[in-house]
């Protein structure tokens, strides 16, 4: 009984010289610290956190730890009472750190923030009444498969117009080009118009006059 009475006092000192939960500047409720980087649904994140943990904390109650340590609740009560106050403080703590570790880590006030966002940009009147279930799955899954669809449209057309514009550019820029071209081949038409002007002067030419036409010119030669 004496070892039981020494461990009692001896968790007492320990718990004593321990970090308390007002010792720990992190909280649940930043609201109250005047935290204004955290949108609505954060905060009430913190708060059903806040809510649970009390929850949790109310079922240390004084009469379990006395059933649990009725040896220690016989002899000393008082330093029973006091073990279990600065148990229930310093379990708090650590499960605020905790809590408050896992909410850095995963990044929840970003990801909330971002939900807060997107709640905020979504229209809040519809021109048409929302989708509802009509118990026919064939008609329900084409209800949802309607809009990916639509976005597909879109982003079809959207290219469409890209490639009618570059198509647009590139007939502007080979337009000068192509009128150049027919310029020469206007002249080069015309030239082979002079040849063949020329080609028919001298098939009207009898033969023996220009068999002598290249003698004489052979000589000349």
């Amino acid at each position: 009984m004496m070892a039981t009475e020494s461990n009692v006092t001896s968790a007492t000192e320990t718990l004593k010289n321990e970090p308390q939960a007002g010792d720990s500047t992190l909280t649940l409720s930043k609201v109250e610290e005047g935290v204004t980087d955290e949108g609505s649904h954060m905060i009430r994140l913190r708060e059903a956190l806040q809510k649970t943990l009390k929850k949790c904390l109310e079922a240390g109650r004084y009469s379990v730890f006395a059933r649990s340590y009725s040896f220690a609740h016989e002899k000393s009560p008082e330093a029973l009472r006091s073990i279990r106050e600065q148990f229930l403080e310093n379990l708090e703590s650590y499960v605020q750190k905790e809590l408050e570790l896992m909410i850095e880590e995963e990044g929840l006030v970003k990801l909330f923030n971002e939900l807060d966002q997107y709640i905020q940009d979504a229209p809040t009147q519809l021109t048409q009444p929302a989708w509802r279930p009509s118990g026919n799955p064939v008609e329900d899954s084409r209800s949802h498969l309607v809009q990916p669809k639509l976005k597909e449209k879109e982003r079809l057309e959207h290219l469409l117009e890209q490639i009618e514009q570059e198509n647009k550019r590139l007939h502007q820029a080979l337009l000068p080009r192509k009128q150049y071209l027919l310029s020469t081949k206007q002249k080069i038409t015309e030239k082979l118009k002079t040849f063949d002007r020329a080609v028919a002067a001298c098939r009207k030419i009898p033969a023996d006059e220009m068999e002598e036409m290249s003698a004489t010119l052979s000589g000349a030669i």
